[in-house]
């Protein structure tokens, strides 16, 4: 079989820049782990075997992973994203390749773009590492190549002017032959943070002949998340490609970058949704049904032709077609235990 491929997801680091509890990788991305985009991405091109490093606050990440075909491994202590890559060897020793590795904090990744690092590998590469050009390349490893061939990956701090003039950067995603787990004994910790880094892998391939590529992606889906700041950044991207999508499909929306929705609401063609509204969780939206400013529906299905006017929250209700919520109502069924649904049938005027 030419398809298959195992993949690494590693899920392991602290983010101690986003200053909070929860774990970097489980802060929500409109609603949902961003952990889960990077595992949705890599479920869409069917490995053969899925691993997810796991290590700082680790029981919670394995909990958001229930119900996902994947393994588990587990870094101890945090010493780098090569010793990361390394915990996935007791799973994966007999497999013989290729490998996929992404990060669990670079959510906007696509299959496409994974695919085509595989391809690489297929056809013969050692190596292959996602590139992009940033407009500000700070704080990121520096590609050196010549055509699609990577002649070395230069992290910032041992960067002379020269190379620090590059825009071309390290983008955190890679994929490898069947030489990785051996090639991953020989990176060294030589450095400031004494860690074993993944990109020295560049140099450990091309000492044994082995052929390193790189394929340039599209540089928004290379922004990881180290910050709350990037956070923002990125659900700002999400939102944008939903808004979009729903646009396309018939609904309006008046100011549409005031908007907040998730990927699980449905909206049919003609509904209007005005400045301010936030649709959460499984919210269904009728036919030419109108959504007031700052009303906010969570778990709500709102018939064809009912109308949310503004400063409203509806929450578990199902309202009838053409019935009109009227502005500052609030349906809030929930008594200290059990949250209950609320029904408001056709044609009601609250």
């Amino acid at each position: 079989m030419g398809g298959m491929h195992a993949h690494v997801i590693l899920a392991a680091g602290q983010g101690t820049r986003m200053r909070s509890r929860l774990p970097k990788v489980l802060h929500p991305l409109l609603g949902k782990p961003m952990l889960l985009y990077a595992l949705e991405a890599a479920l869409a091109l069917k490995p053969e075997r899925l691993v997810v490093v796991v290590g700082h606050g680790g029981e919670k990440v394995v909990e958001a992973l229930e119900g996902y075909p994947v393994e588990v491994a587990w870094q101890k202590e945090q010493l780098g994203t090569a010793h990361a890559l390394l915990q996935a060897e007791g799973l994966l020793r007999d497999f013989p390749g290729p490998f996929l590795v992404t990060q669990g904090d670079t959510p906007l990744l696509s299959p496409r773009t994974l695919e085509a690092l595989l391809r690489r590998v297929r056809e013969g590469a050692g190596m292959a590492l996602l590139t992009a050009e940033l407009p500000d390349p700070t704080g990121y490893g520096r590609i050196l190549r010549e055509g699609e061939e990577v002649l070395g990956n230069v992290e910032e701090k041992d960067a002379p002017p020269e190379v620090r003039a590059i825009r071309e950067v390290n983008a955190g995603a890679y994929a490898f032959d069947g030489f990785l787990f051996q090639a991953l004994k020989e990176v060294r910790n030589e450095n400031a943070a004494r860690e074993y880094y993944l990109p020295d892998l560049v140099a450990i391939y091309r000492a044994h002949g082995r052929r390193v590529l790189a394929v340039r992606g599209v540089a928004e889906e290379a922004l990881g998340v180290n910050t709350r700041e990037e956070l923002a950044r990125v659900e700002g991207v999400l939102l944008r490609r939903l808004r979009a999508e729903w646009m396309g499909k018939g609904v309006r929306m008046i100011l549409p970058e005031t908007i907040y929705l998730e990927p699980s609401v449905e909206l049919a063609p003609d509904v209007t949704l005005w400045p301010g509204a936030v649709l959460k969780g499984k919210t269904r939206i009728g036919e030419g049904c109108e959504v007031g400013p700052y009303a906010v529906l969570e778990d709500t299905v709102l018939e064809p032709g009912a109308k949310a006017n503004h400063l409203t929250y509806l929450g578990d209700a199902t309202v009838g077609a053409k019935a009109n919520i009227g502005a500052g109502t609030i349906t809030c069924n929930y008594d200290g235990f059990g949250k209950y649904p609320t029904r408001i049938g056709a044609g009601a005027f609250i």
